[in-house]
């Protein structure tokens, strides 16, 4: 397995795709796919194609992005390209319309691609040698339906996936996916890779339960809502179990997000903020009669030490990395004044890697904010 990683940061998306195609290495048919994430100031309709054209034969996916992640650093404005290419494997691309509502009306074109894929639907084994990498729109609160829709389609739970929710910045809250060209602002582009190659998915929290829990009894699981907590205002009884005042609380949502107990593992729930009627906005769907517990920020090069060790561990001459972290993550990085010895430790455990800042995180079924998810294939 090989991978090359290039950069652009021209201003038009001809430019950058010419400059991207032009650092690569290879012949464009030498390889198995063609991953590009992209500054939401492109014309991403046009960067998609002008991409495309580029690799005729070649499934391509591209993404939006909050931000880039290099082997450089993280970088904002800029459009990241990365190749795999390995002649055992296979892949193929599918773009799910819809997302949000109907994804169902894609499983036909989601069933030949892992059928051209030589992935087997029903098959419990197709895991062994095959995964799937997603990038979701992140505007229609979609990644839940998605999911469930992937995997009533291959039937099998323990099928990988590595995914990312597709970004933005600015004011203006739209996000674009693409396969070979054609977009979609609320769908999936999803690749699916089958191969003999060791390869390694896993997700990174860098929070730890405070011990302190709460219960949901009223929650609006389409628009990621919680009302109620033990029957009272939700934002009430979470500043209480923090001991601060309901303002001091609206400080302290990213150090202090809540963990969901899903197939027996606590996952991340952000919050997005609060209403004037105490309800709490998430960026992931929590139900009802549901318990959360709160979490607290740990030592995040602690626990990207940790990360990378058990890669190493699992995949001893990792060959591709591909990282998707949540923009949360990247901003408190910032804060900490840590993102460079966070890109000094990625660059220490892979040969190159390349990534995005995302507004969310999938890992299989799951859905989940403030995470890692990386995806590393080895030789």
């Amino acid at each position: 397995m090989e991978q090359e990683v290039v950069v652009s940061r021209k201003n038009s998306a001809k430019e950058a795709a010419e400059e991207l195609c032009f650092r690569l290495k290879k012949n464009a048919n030498s390889y198995n796919a063609v991953i590009f994430l992209a500054a939401v100031r492109y014309d991403f309709f046009e960067l998609s194609r002008e991409i495309k054209a580029r690799f005729p034969n070649v499934d391509v996916i591209g993404a939006t992005t909050a931000g880039e992640v290099t082997p450089q650093g993280f970088a904002n404005d800029s459009v990241v390209l990365t190749t795999m290419s390995d002649s055992s494997t296979r892949a193929r691309a599918v773009l799910v319309e819809m997302g949000s509502k109907y994804p169902v009306v894609s499983k036909s074109k989601i069933e030949n691609a892992l059928c051209d894929c030589a992935i087997r639907v029903g098959d419990k084994n197709s895991h062994k040698d095959a995964f799937a990498i997603a990038f979701i729109n992140g505007v229609f609160n979609g990644e839940e339906t998605v999911l469930t829709n992937f995997y009533a389609t291959i039937k099998n739970d323990n099928f990988k996936l590595a995914g990312g929710t597709a970004g933005f910045t600015g004011n203006v809250a739209k996000t674009f996916v693409s396969v070979n060209g054609e977009v979609s602002e609320d769908g999936a582009a999803f690749l699916f890779v089958k191969t003999p190659k060791p390869f390694d998915i896993r997700q990174e929290d860098i929070f730890n339960p405070t011990g302190k829990s709460v219960f949901v009894t009223e929650s609006d699981v389409v628009n990621r809502c919680i009302a109620k907590f033990d029957g009272k205002p939700a934002k009430t009884v979470y500043a209480e179990k923090l001991g601060v005042s309901e303002s001091q609380a609206e400080k302290m949502t990213f150090e202090n997000p809540f963990g969901r107990f899903l197939n027996g593992a606590l996952h991340i729930a952000a919050l997005a903020g609060f209403s004037p009627d105490k309800k709490i906005s998430l960026f992931a769907r929590v139900v009802p009669n549901s318990t959360l517990e709160i979490m607290h920020i740990g030592d995040p090069l602690q626990k990207c030490d940790e990360t990378c060790a058990a890669i190493k561990q699992s995949i001893k001459r990792p060959k591709f990395a591909l990282l998707m972290t949540c923009i949360t993550r990247t901003l408190a990085f910032e804060r900490m004044r840590i993102s460079a010895k966070i890109i000094q430790k990625y660059n220490a455990t892979f040969p190159t890697f390349a990534g995005f800042s995302a507004y969310g995180e999938q890992l299989g079924r799951i859905h989940c904010n403030q995470t890692l998810v990386s995806l590393v294939i080895g030789e």
